[in-house]
């Protein structure tokens, strides 16, 4: 791995940003869960759609479906199979995928207005104080100094621009996710591809961007790998995972690590020693 430097501060990473002499209007694309806040959009979602018993009828034969092709059995209640699914991630009978799907069309039957007022209560919340204390300086910088800057996530991009929204950028970044066709102003159970992890973060990307080079990325999971390998000018590594760690060591660089000491709400950062994304249970 081309390591050039470890940063804990905005300041340093910025210095180095600013070495690079990148032309306006540049991208940088960063990934959302882990890399911005130490939480996951999606998983604060889900346990509080299972707490609140909130998930709709619309959903239940998509998490049907999910949990039977997992290896699970179906009730068709959408809340009994969404926990059964969710177990069976936090056992390690299934991988990311399922989750990523299940995750996503848990919002079937809302209307997008629905979702995003959802997902500004739950950042509120849940994540506003996890986030790490370089991602507001880090985002307003690259966007004041009129780079162009894009956040690809895994996880629904509703809740993702919701959870942007809260944290005051201005303007907002383009934001590729997880997403639902509509129909009839309402999110339908059927999930529109690429599913933005692995390749799909950049397959989205391009869809939208079309071919324009990526100068700077940021990540923390394998899932961000192929994102990250897609930038020419610098590899940010944010708190990695060991799985990316390994990925990254077989790949060239330049790469640089982000290490961030605390959230806004002040509390330490510990650098996560499992590959697993999602590591609590559902109540």
């Amino acid at each position: 791995m081309g390591l050039v430097q470890t940063h804990t501060t905005a300041d340093t990473l910025l210095a180095a940003l600013d070495a690079l002499d990148l032309r306006a209007g540049s991208w940088f694309v960063t990934d959302a869960d882990g890399t911005l806040w130490a939480a996951d959009v999606a998983d604060e979602a889900w346990q509080r759609l299972h707490a609140e018993r909130l998930l709709r009828p619309a959903a239940a034969h998509a998490l049907s479906r999910i949990l039977g092709a997992a290896g699970g059995a179906p009730t068709g209640e959408p809340h009994a199979d969404g926990a059964a699914l969710y177990q069976m991630y936090l056992d390690e009978q299934v991988d990311d995928w399922p989750v990523l799907e299940a995750m996503t069309v848990c919002f079937s039957g809302w209307r997008e207005e629905e979702v995003r007022s959802f997902g500004g209560a739950v950042f509120r919340d849940s994540v506003a104080s996890r986030t790490f204390e370089t991602t507001a300086t880090l985002l307003d910088a690259v966007l004041a100094r009129g780079h162009r800057l894009a956040v690809v996530s895994g996880s629904p991009r509703l809740i993702v621009e919701a959870a942007l929204a809260g944290l005051g950028l201005d303007p907002l970044p383009l934001v590729c996710g997880m997403d639902l066709r509509q129909e009839d102003g309402l999110l339908t159970d059927e999930v529109v591809h690429p599913m933005t992890w692995g390749a799909g973060k950049v397959q989205a990307l391009r869809a939208v961007c079309g071919d324009e080079p990526i100068e700077v990325a940021f990540g923390d999971t394998a899932g961000d790998l192929e994102l990250l390998e897609a930038a020419r000018s610098l590899r940010v590594l944010v708190h990695p995972r060991p799985g990316l760690v390994r990925a990254a060591e077989e790949s060239t660089g330049p790469w640089c690590l982000l290490v961030p000491q605390r959230t806004v709400g002040g509390h330490l950062v510990e650098t996560p020693d499992s590959d697993r994304v999602i590591q609590q249970g559902c109540d």
